[in-house]
């Protein structure tokens, strides 16, 4: 499949949240709703399938470019959806590649098209110490101008001898609340990573364990310190914590505090960036006032030709429970 002129791409962003809305819309479910459903994935297929696969980095061990998906014309597009259900099929890199980590320099004052939740990092790069850590590895910095106006800057990991690094040692990547991998008995699990940032690069430049590339040249190559290149991405201004864009405007995330972190439970205020909880519930609030009511969820149900009395039933029951948890 070909791909997009930005056109395109804004004609079937446009169609997946159409019929998005038409899947869950207020009231009753559709009676459509298995043709919609099936559309919608179709659409969101296509749009993954033909967003550009740009070079986001440098293997410094093999001098191979590395190249990822990215969606350049706004955070209305899918790609950078925090729920973004489905992964696009990304390019073959090598080996020596493990995951990709990233922030984006807003050069605006708010993302005015984003619709959906983004967690692009924070606003200049850096990187995760515990991952530096692992036997041989090398992280590379580098900036990808968006068509937006903005900058991302991809920060790639390589270790020089894959074979020494454990899948359950990696984190997330860039853009994706968790990341899946094989355990020591082949069954597929997930982990959410909450390793300490660090964005103070010169130390790790002086141990020759952040290296950088230039994008725009022809041939990328990677550089390191003492090479006669400057590194353009030392003390960039910018704030050093987790941006979320969601309806069109930006507030701020904690920062990652290095404690092991459960889906399940509740993390602790006392441990987090006073300012950066604050303005994250405030984000939370606003988008919680857009969620049914529990009396609205009850007749949805009811309504649902697809649930069986049993089934009504026992939502009647929870939703009774949360009603009186609730009071």
């Amino acid at each position: 499949m070909s791909g997009f002129k930005r056109e395109e791409r804004d004609t079937v962003v446009r169609e997946i949240y159409d019929l998005r809305a038409k899947l869950f819309p207020p009231g009753d479910e559709p009676p459509d709703f298995h043709e919609l459903r099936e559309r919608y994935y179709q659409r969101l297929a296509e749009y993954l399938d033909r967003i550009p696969r740009v070079p986001v980095s440098v293997c410094p061990f093999t001098e191979q470019v590395v190249k990822r998906s990215l969606d350049p014309w706004g955070f209305d597009g899918q790609f950078w959806h925090d729920a973004l259900s489905r992964r696009p099929e990304e390019p073959r890199a090598s080996a020596n590649f493990q995951v990709l980590l990233g922030a984006v320099a807003l050069r605006r004052d708010a993302p005015t098209e984003c619709r959906d939740v983004v967690k692009p990092g924070p606003d200049v790069p850096f990187v995760v110490p515990n991952l530096l850590a692992l036997p041989g590895m090398v992280a590379v910095v580098s900036r990808v101008r968006l068509e937006t106006g903005d900058d991302a800057y991809p920060v790639a990991y390589f270790a020089e001898d894959p074979s020494l690094i454990k899948p359950a040692d990696l984190h997330q990547p860039w853009l994706r609340p968790d990341y899946w991998f094989e355990n020591d008995e082949g069954d597929q699990v997930w982990s959410i990573a909450n390793d300490v940032w660090d964005f103070d690069l010169a130390p790790w430049l002086d141990s020759g364990q952040v290296r950088w590339t230039d994008l725009e040249q022809a041939n990328p190559v990677v550089h390191r310190l003492g090479d006669g290149v400057d590194c353009p991405f030392l003390d960039l201004p910018g704030e050093r914590r987790p941006q979320l864009y969601a309806d069109g405007e930006r507030s701020w995330l904690p920062v990652p505090n290095g404690a092991v972190v459960s889906p399940f439970e509740e993390r602790d205020p006392e441990e987090e960036d006073p300012k950066a909880l604050e303005e994250f519930l405030a984000a939370d609030a606003k988008a919680a006032e857009k969620l049914p009511s529990l009396e609205e969820l009850a007749a949805r149900a009811e309504k649902n030709p697809h649930l069986t009395a049993e089934e009504k039933e026992i939502i009647r029951k929870t939703l009774a429970d949360v009603a009186r948890d609730d009071s």
